[in-house]
């Protein structure tokens, strides 16, 4: 019988939603979940005070407990949530052999190879709400971290109830026609910015396609889907390759911001290191890493954000 940390069913409050609880044993070296959480692909989740993490997908909310050592290799992941095991699974890609993935990675681009082993563990999620995943990423330009999960935050407020977890509240994100209906001025009051009006207005857009319309372009061959995406005022090369790889799953979408460009640049493009990426920089390189890494390449990249992210102020000091 599984040993559950205290309190239990008073600890967890769902709304009207059964409580599962499973525990899933994994390869400890293959699965950093912290490292998941942290490293810009999701905005929803927190840690709390017993070292668990609370956080939202979709329409499942789940608390996961600090993984516990079963042997030199593997170790055991404690769950409770209101999924199923194998929406848990998805959501994490366990159904990916992560060291397959990273010695094939490290087989075609050798170069990868300090990335990989110093984040071993990353693992590329797979969001099962596209909706929420297309307006998160919607507050990411020009933005950090902690702005951005604040923002994703608050859109979320606009949802139902979903379940409240040792005191804190958790909704289901707002769907389409609740965005578009947000008035700018109440986003500009929580300092949305720019993306006050970004944000309804692209609700908007998609609507006038089709309610479906975002979860559609997952049929799509990953040119077509970016191409669409890019069809939405607002959402532009880089943008579209964020959400056709963590909304729409085209594992093959290399997102170009600041942190991949200045990665990019030291390790292919010496001549070009310390510049912009222009919309022509950006195409040649996305390009030319996707030709080199195929469905690898958005996994590949997040090692590459995510390393550049927690260094660059470094690099810029030195």
């Amino acid at each position: 019988m599984e040993c559950w940390p205290e309190p239990e069913v008073a600890d967890v409050t769902p709304l009207g939603l059964s409580v599962n609880r499973f525990a899933v044993t994994i390869p400890a070296k293959w699965f950093n979940l912290p490292l998941c959480l942290e490293s810009g692909q999701v905005f929803r989740w927190q840690k709390l005070g017993d070292g668990s993490w609370l956080g939202v997908d979709g329409d499942n909310w789940y608390r996961i407990y600090p993984q516990e050592t079963i042997d030199a290799d593997n170790a055991s992941m404690k769950v409770e949530t209101n999924a199923r095991q194998e929406e848990f699974e998805s959501l994490f890609r366990l159904d990916w052999d992560a060291k397959a993935v990273e010695t094939e990675i490290m087989h075609l681009a050798p170069e990868m190879s300090p990335y990989m082993e110093l984040f071993g563990g990353l693992r590329v999620m797979r969001s099962s709400c596209s909706t929420e995943t297309f307006f998160s990423f919607l507050c990411t330009p020009n933005n950090n971290i902690v702005r951005i999960r604040q923002m994703v935050r608050h859109l979320a407020g606009y949802g139902e109830n979903l379940a409240e977890i040792s005191g804190v509240q958790l909704s289901r994100f707002p769907d389409l026609e609740t965005i578009a209906s947000i008035p700018e001025r109440e986003l500009r009051e929580k300092a949305f910015g720019y993306r006050a009006a970004t944000i309804p207005s692209a609700a908007i857009q998609i609507l006038e396609k089709s309610p479906g319309w975002i979860e559609s372009l997952k049929e799509l061959r990953y040119e077509e889907a970016h191409r669409e995406l890019c069809s939405i005022k607002g959402v532009g090369p880089k943008l579209a390759d964020c959400i056709a790889l963590f909304a729409l799953d085209h594992t093959e979408a290399v997102p170009v911001d600041t942190h991949v460009w200045q990665a990019l640049t030291r390790l292919y493009y010496p001549e070009w290191y310390g510049t912009s990426v222009t919309d022509s920089r950006y195409r040649e390189a996305s390009r030319a890493f996707r030709e080199k890494l195929g469905a690898l390449s958005g996994w590949a990249q997040q090692y590459l954000f995510y390393e550049n992210m927690i260094n660059w102020r470094t690099r810029k000091n030195e």
